[in-house]
């Protein structure tokens, strides 16, 4: 099922070049800009014109609309004004910067951390009887202060003559930014580290990257545009993804005009899950994902829509004999068996990935011991002493970060580690496949396994509740950080615009909302953000408080999680040792996940489409095909940009939503 993929080229010079020319002062004067307009339009369009969720990919549309954008205002600057245009490594260098900041915006985390800290006061009631089972526990510094109003004006609009309290979320800010900081240090540490691993060993292909090499090329010669542009097949994927969306916009207008529903968004395609399964296969179809996984080698591919077949069929058998596992009350069911299983596999995907790179480690701690010359590091971005500084700097401070919440020391630095090897995961197989929904696969039950709630006081449990993805900043920046480095090379230069995009990107992220919030009134938007999402992280907080008959040690769900380690390893090494192996190990760590159900159809298309083309054509009609899988991403999101505009024009109140999961 393995197939040989090229390398797409890049600019002409390698990457250790491609920042020695330096940034322009009004390159990055637009850059910071643009990033700032990045961060706080997905809020906009989820509030207020409820048009899309932008922010829900590693690569989310609230990177991809405004730099096509950009590179569509590029092109015609090239033209026209040639002074005033950004060059390759320019445009690069914003891509990177709007990658980096938006990993704060919308969706993807100020939103559902807003709701977070406004909620507690706002929603409690003596029926939730929130107050009585967990304020008593809750990290208040972390939340906004609780003056007059503060929180009851956030939900209802500060009505006129009131100024906004910026003063009461001074707090919140900061220590949400400085975990952010920390969270970003902990992944810089990592890339550095591994980068030249994963890119020049293990030879990892980098799709997302790569098609953004693609995308940027070109702009330092005439005309100014990516030479693919001028392919015919290019146009036709344009075509395909654009079509269907632009005939859509029509119904704005003329309600009942038959519609072309090819890439509606999943609520409109929602079924009903069959008895057994918790969902049904899936049929969304999602131009970005096609074009990007098309990048991806056959076997992941393969790999990825079978194991999730497997683990479909495993699912409906365990749900149809109602198989559980586990002590008398506190059983496990299907979907807990399989989260836990999922754990173990990602643990022992990491072990496996650290194993292989032992050499490459060996001469990085070999560099720590004695400093050599930059040109002969085995780390990127930063020296082998200043990877592991700020590696250890930033997990020192989330680990007492994570203490002052309400964790104990042991819990904290078990979880930390627990979580870090998820990102880490995530980290090196998105580097290697390209499906941008890759997740870190953590889970809060996976200490509790071990340990036994009964272990852990009141305010640990709650805490383990609260620093979740909704609160904790930072968490989908890592995965992004490789192909940054790909993407602009490993210099010095990028550790500072990645700390740089992270300080505008949440600072303008945060006030934007929080603004927004208290001009128009939290509970005008009737978000899930803001309500749905709040409520139950503080009602499964108030549930898991007021059990009396707590969890203890598990030995039967602590040896699924080592079967799930046991499996990895060896298709891992059954991968290694035999070529013809057609699976490989993220399809068994992603075999149970939500988000490849939902774009099963789309990895599957894509794999019979790859193989069919390498199969009859090779890899020159595999290169020829190419410019089509760009065409699919640029066109669908031109054409979903234009519906924004409408709704921006003609329905400012009440937008039509066009894109999501």
């Amino acid at each position: 099922m393995s197939q040989p993929v090229a390398t797409l080229p890049s600019s002409g010079r390698p990457a250790q070049e491609r920042l020695e020319t330096g940034l322009r002062k009004t390159a990055l004067l637009w850059i910071a800009l643009a990033l700032v307009f990045t961060c706080t339009v997905p809020t906009y369009l989820e509030f207020k014109s409820r048009s899309a969720h932008m922010a829900m990919s590693n690569l989310p549309l609230a990177v991809l609309l405004p730099f096509v954008i950009w590179l569509l205002v590029n092109t015609l600057l090239k033209r026209l004004f040639p002074r005033f245009s950004l060059s390759t490594v320019e445009l690069r260098v914003m891509l990177c910067a709007f990658w980096v900041g938006a990993s704060f915006a919308g969706y993807n985390w100020v939103t559902q951390w807003v709701g977070a800290m406004a909620a507690p006061r706002y929603f409690a009631s003596p029926e939730n009887r929130w107050q009585e089972l967990i304020f008593d526990h809750l990290p208040w510094w972390m939340y906004p202060s609780n003056f007059p109003g503060v929180v009851k004006r956030f939900h209802l609009g500060l009505g006129e003559g009131k100024a906004l309290p910026w003063g009461a979320w001074v707090g919140p800010i900061f220590w949400a930014g400085s975990a952010a900081v920390a969270m970003t240090a902990i992944a810089l540490g990592l890339t550095a580290i591994f980068q030249k691993q994963w890119d020049r060993h293990e030879r990892l292909t980098f799709p997302l990257a790569q098609v953004s090499l693609e995308l940027t090329d070109g702009f330092d010669r005439r005309p100014g545009w990516a030479p693919f542009v001028r392919s015919r097949i290019f146009w036709i994927g344009f075509a395909i993804a654009a079509i269907p969306i632009l005939w859509n916009i029509i119904e704005y207008w003329v309600p009942g005009f038959p519609r072309l529903a090819i890439f509606d968004t999943l609520g409109r395609r929602r079924t009903p899950p069959p008895r057994y399964l918790p969902w049904g296969l899936s049929y969304r179809l999602l131009p970005t994902v096609i074009g990007f996984t098309f990048l991806c080698d056959l076997n992941i591919l393969f790999s990825l829509w079978s194991f999730h077949l497997a683990g479909q069929i495993a699912l409906y058998w365990m749900n149809r004999v109602g198989f559980s596992l586990g002590l008398t009350g506190q059983e496990a069911k299907p979907m807990e068996i399989v989260g836990i299983f999922g754990n173990g596999v990602m643990i022992g995907l990491v072990v496996w990935a650290v194993w292989v790179a032992r050499g490459h480690l060996k001469r990085v701690a070999e560099q720590i011991r004695r400093p050599v010359d930059r040109s002969a590091s085995a780390t990127a971005i930063l020296s082998a002493r200043g990877s592991a500084a700020v590696f250890f700097s930033g997990l020192l401070y989330m680990v007492f970060w994570l203490h002052a919440s309400g964790y104990s020391l042991i819990v904290a630095a078990v979880w930390l580690t627990l979580f870090w090897a998820s990102l880490f995961a995530a980290m090196k197989y998105l580097a290697a496949s390209g499906f941008a929904y890759l997740w870190p696969h953590w889970s809060r039950e996976i200490p509790e396994i071990w340990a036994g709630a009964s272990r852990m006081s009141d305010t640990t449990r709650v805490a383990i509740r609260v620093i979740s993805w909704r609160v904790l900043a930072g968490w989908r920046l890592p995965v992004a950080l490789p192909h940054v480095v790909k993407l602009v090379g490993p210099k010095s230069q990028t550790g500072w615009m990645i700390l740089g995009s992270v300080l505008v990107g949440v600072l303008s992220a945060m006030l934007y909302t929080i603004w927004l919030c208290y001009m128009e009134g939290g509970s005008a938007f009737r978000t899930w953000s803001l309500v749905g999402a709040p409520r139950g992280l503080y009602n499964s907080m108030a549930t898991e408080i007021a059990k009396t008959d707590l969890s203890v040690t598990d030995s039967a769900k602590i040896a699924v999680w080592i079967l799930g380690g046991l499996a990895a390893a060896l298709i891992t090494a059954l991968q290694a040792r035999f070529p013809w192996w057609p699976f490989h190990p993220l399809g068994l760590l992603v075999m149970f996940q939500w988000y490849v159900n939902i774009y099963f159809l789309d990895i599957f298309l894509v794999w019979l489409i790859k193989l069919v083309v390498l199969k009859f054509g090779g890899i020159a009609l595999y290169r020829r095909a190419r410019p089509a899988a760009y065409g699919l991403i640029v066109g669908y999101v031109t054409a979903v940009g234009c519906s924004f505009v409408v709704d921006l024009i003609w329905f400012p109140g009440g937008g039509h939503y066009v894109h999501g999961y």
